[in-house]
């Protein structure tokens, strides 16, 4: 052999080991137990004395042999793990012919990442959480100070999740939102993830809560709302809730309702679209949403105190009205925007006075407002904003709302 051919040799020797390491971790997929959903709820009380707990023997004496920080509360983790058989045929009511598409599995733990090293003793292929679609956490949960931030801590370590999973808050148990199944979707986890994006079609849905946005505001320790979730049937759940979070115990004080929320998405100019009942003249109404602008003004009186005005604008459509006169006709049309104003005020007031007087949380963008514009009396008066002197709450808040119905439907008349 030349020395040419052997320094070529000696090059392809070289070569072959970095082409024989590039597959050294790779998982079949058939190996993967692909975890679309988690649920976290606190354990049954009156099922753990009846079951024992479902913790096996060894597992509770170890338990009952723990001491401080170790031995404290168990959370209740539901994974939602996908059946591949099930999504591969056209059955979608997992009844004969195809089989489920999921199953639910809980575990009991102290510790989220515990709970999915038990899990992984209990499934046959390794949990693979890169397709997570939702977390769903309970109000019991919520509720206590620090928990909710402890719950997704693993979540927002863990290399394989994605910044984008939803993060939802229940009234009910975690456990059966996840078992929600309507019978047009296999998976529970992609109708909730489906469900949190119907904000153009409606002005009572928050925007998505992603666990991004989230491990944000916990970061800058700032009040806010995320998608709360309630299950109505077992064909279906809603998001009209909004879940209000304190800023600086990372607690679920409480929620606000469909109408709430509305209000809150038009201070916050995130309405893209949805109806909006109104009356005038003891006729009935409903205004299709279209656009909506939203300005935050700030002024500061002789005490040096701030006081805030929401200037919306809101633009769109009348889908219906019950014996209307001509809507054609320039009285009909000022009298109509006057009352739709009316109800978007009554919203935001409504929200406004929730939020400044029995919450004491802002998730309105008052605080965000003052740090990006008056930086320098915010530090001055960060500590007394929320939890100190509790500024907020007595700050005076205006809505200043105007409408322009830009269409009024095909017909001027109907029958009276």
């Amino acid at each position: 052999m030349t020395g040419t051919g052997l320094k070529r040799t000696r090059l392809l020797l070289l070569a072959f080991p970095l082409l024989l390491s590039g597959c050294w971790d790779r998982v079949e997929i058939d190996q993967r137990g692909f975890v679309v959903g988690v649920g976290i709820d606190e354990p049954d009380k009156k099922e753990d004395e009846k079951q024992g707990n479902n913790i096996q023997d060894d597992d509770k004496q170890a338990q009952d042999n723990q001491s401080g920080p170790s031995k404290r509360q168990t959370f209740k983790v539901v994974y939602q793990i996908v059946m591949p058989a099930g999504l591969s045929t056209n059955k979608s009511d997992g009844g004969a012919g195809g089989g489920k598409a999921y199953f639910n599995m809980a575990v009991e733990e102290n510790a989220m990442a515990t709970s999915m090293s038990k899990l992984s003793q209990r499934l046959s292929r390794a949990p693979f959480f890169e397709h997570l679609k939702v977390i769903v956490v309970s109000e019991s949960i919520a509720r206590k100070p620090q928990k909710f931030a402890e719950t997704i801590d693993f979540f927002l370590r863990e290399s394989q999740m994605r910044r984008s999973t939803r993060v939802m808050v229940t009234r009910d148990k975690a456990l059966n939102i996840l078992n929600t199944h309507p019978p047009d979707q296999k998976l529970p986890a992609q109708y909730l993830e489906e469900l949190s994006d119907n904000t153009k079609e409606s002005s009572r849905i928050l925007p998505e809560s992603r666990i991004g946005d989230v491990h944000e505001f916990l970061l800058k320790h700032k009040s806010f709302a995320i998608q709360g979730v309630m299950n109505s049937s077992r064909n279906y759940s809603t998001v009209t809730e909004a879940a209000v979070f304190n800023g600086k115990s990372n607690q679920l004080v409480g929620f606000l309702n469909a109408k709430e929320t509305a209000g809150l998405n038009f201070m916050e100019g995130h309405v893209k679209g949805g109806q909006l009942k109104f009356t005038f003249e003891d006729r009935l109404g409903v205004f299709s949403v279209e656009r909506v602008s939203r300005q935050l003004a700030c002024t500061f009186g002789p005490d040096n105190l701030p006081s805030f005005t929401f200037h919306i604008r809101v633009e769109g459509s009348v889908d219906e009205v019950f014996h209307a006169p001509d809507t054609l006709k320039e009285p009909a049309i000022s009298a109509m925007e006057t009352a739709i104003q009316g109800e978007i005020v009554k919203l935001m007031e409504s929200t406004a006075n929730k939020l400044q007087h029995e919450f004491n949380c802002d998730v309105m963008g008052l605080r965000e407002y003052l740090f990006h514009n008056h930086y320098r009396w915010f530090k001055k008066h960060e500590s007394q904003w929320e939890e100190d002197g509790k500024l907020f709450s007595t700050r005076p808040v205006q809505m200043d709302v105007k409408v322009s119905v830009r269409r009024s439907g095909n017909i001027n008349l109907t029958e009276d």
